[in-house]
């Protein structure tokens, strides 16, 4: 009896060893792929892969498991049912691969590779391009590529390490970590003011061209704290535009008056080409996070570039 049962358990033994001779992981990762991108034409261009290499994996994995795991005619494709669960196993698959990558990472005494951050415009080049000379300097093995973009990027579908945000973060499976929180105030050319007036009251914004952060309608409401006290105001959107950088420069040639964080005018306040309005009013705090998507924690990458934001941040502040 005892030696029938050695003999299963070698012959479950044998069983298993072919079972992973014969499973490409690959193929599982291109189907984690294909469902995360929508298309075998998707996955392709990520995986930067041909097309017919990728149709030809999820041929081998069909055949393999003796299933159909995407749907697909000559105009859409769509995962099956057993194909959407199988595609979480998948996903879940490459996370952990790229957990193990990341311990390798993080146990490396200097960090290397490449860094993929993505940004705002005003925030890259205010913030993260003077982080990245001193990061390059400290870690030269680390290739760094940065992409500005005023549009929330997704940090899994677009491939990005790190991302740098103003603003509360809207998806929970993000890490967030919190590395300043600045100031919006009012500012304005002294040559607006000198033709329109200066307000002196919140109230008295409703009189002049608001330049407004945003998309969208034609009314906005700005928010203003002395103290204490707190007072709404409804002004009309004379221009709305969604970027700060811009913002900065149609109220430098006197476009109106617009509401810009503080890093974003240093310079225009020591040329003079803006001044501060309502001096003693202040909006709402922009607050300014590092995001990754790794549960596990920042990789030692990651870590040491955010710390060198913060240095940068309080350099300027």
């Amino acid at each position: 009896m005892e030696l029938i049962q050695i003999w299963i358990n070698w012959a479950n033994f044998e069983k298993r060893v072919l079972n992973l001779e014969q499973r490409d992981l690959n193929d599982l990762a291109t189907f984690a792929a294909i469902a995360q991108f929508g298309s075998i034409t998707g996955a392709a261009e990520r995986l930067g892969l041909p097309k017919s290499n990728v149709s030809r994996r999820l041929a081998r994995l069909e055949a393999r498991l003796g299933v159909q795991l995407l749907e697909r005619n000559t105009r859409s494709s769509r995962l099956t049912s057993i194909g959407t669960c199988y595609a979480d196993f998948c996903r879940m698959m490459v996370e952990e691969a790229d957990a193990a990558d990341a311990l390798v990472d993080q146990s490396l005494s200097e960090p290397a590779g490449e860094l993929r951050i993505s940004a705002s415009v005003l925030i890259g080049q205010q913030i993260i391009a003077p982080a990245i000379a001193a990061y390059s300097k400290a870690y030269p093995k680390v290739r760094v590529v940065l992409e500005l973009s005023n549009a929330r990027t997704s940090l899994i579908e677009d491939g990005f390490d790190l991302a740098f945000r103003i603003g509360d973060n809207q998806d929970s499976s993000m890490m967030v970590q919190t590395i300043t929180a600045y100031h919006l105030n009012l500012y304005a050319n002294p040559a607006y003011l000198a033709d329109h007036g200066v307000p002196r009251a919140p109230e008295e914004l409703m009189d002049h061209r608001c330049l407004v952060m945003g998309v969208g309608s034609t009314q906005s409401q700005w928010t203003f704290q002395r103290g204490e006290e707190t007072v709404e105001v409804p002004v009309e959107r004379s221009v709305v535009i969604n970027d700060f950088m811009t913002l900065r420069n149609l109220a430098v040639e006197g476009g109106g008056v617009t509401l810009l964080p503080e890093y974003a005018v240093r310079a225009e306040l020591k040329t003079g080409s803006l001044t501060r309005v309502l001096g003693d009013w202040t909006s709402f705090h922009a607050v300014l996070s590092a995001v990754y998507p790794s549960r596990r924690g920042a990789s030692i990458k990651q870590r040491a570039f955010i710390e060198c934001v913060r240095e940068v941040v309080e350099g300027v502040n």
